[in-house]
């Protein structure tokens, strides 16, 4: 962590490029922010106001973003692999080309999110809700949707293969095949 870094997104709310590995920015008001292509990885952000922040590239492996307010929020190319989002507001977020493998998802929201070509695989998602959120082709293999709520997501060419979806609530949910959800995800490799 560069310490010229933190102080400079504090003074201006943006740090392009910047080191905040490890940072305690925990329940601070960074809405707006800029931070695309910054390093977060390990950075507490629990707790934090981050809607409408540009994060786009940035790397947050491992970081925590639980109960974050994240809406709006652009993490197209970010890295998340490991992170919390555990009870994060991602509602609206611009996620495209995320990677978000073995993320901790539990009881987020990012309904109406735009998540394609992203990597979900070995998610935990339960009770998770991505209501009109698009996830084509996305990787969804191994991940946990127990409980979700999937109502009218877009699934276009996704990788169901060993994902759960058990008590998932898949109302109208567009396939990876694109038809309508059956009630049968076990064609898709999947399991119920």
């Amino acid at each position: 962590m560069n310490q010229n870094d933190v102080n400079k997104l504090f003074e201006t709310n943006a740090c392009i490029g910047g080191d905040l590995t490890n940072a305690d920015l925990s329940g601070k008001d960074l809405y707006g922010c800029v931070l695309s292509g910054a390093n977060l990885s390990g950075a507490n952000l629990s707790g934090s106001i981050l809607n409408e922040a540009k994060l786009q590239g940035a790397n947050l492996t491992g970081a925590n973003l639980s109960e974050a307010a994240l809406m709006g929020i652009n993490l197209s190319e970010a890295n998340l692999t490991g992170a919390n989002l555990s009870k994060a507001d991602l509602y609206d977020a611009e996620m495209n080309r995320v990677d978000l493998s073995a993320a901790n998802l539990t009881e987020a929201t990012l309904e109406s999110a735009a998540i394609s070509n992203a990597n979900l695989s070995n998610v935990i998602a339960q009770k998770t809700k991505f209501n009109e959120a698009t996830l084509s082709y996305s990787d969804l293999s191994n991940s946990d949707f127990s409980n979700a709520s999937l109502r009218n997501v877009k699934l276009s060419d996704a990788n169901l293969q060993g994902a759960k979806f058990f008590g998932a609530d898949l109302y109208k949910a567009i396939m990876p095949d694109d038809t309508t959800y059956t009630g049968d995800v076990s064609y898709f490799g999947a399991s119920r």
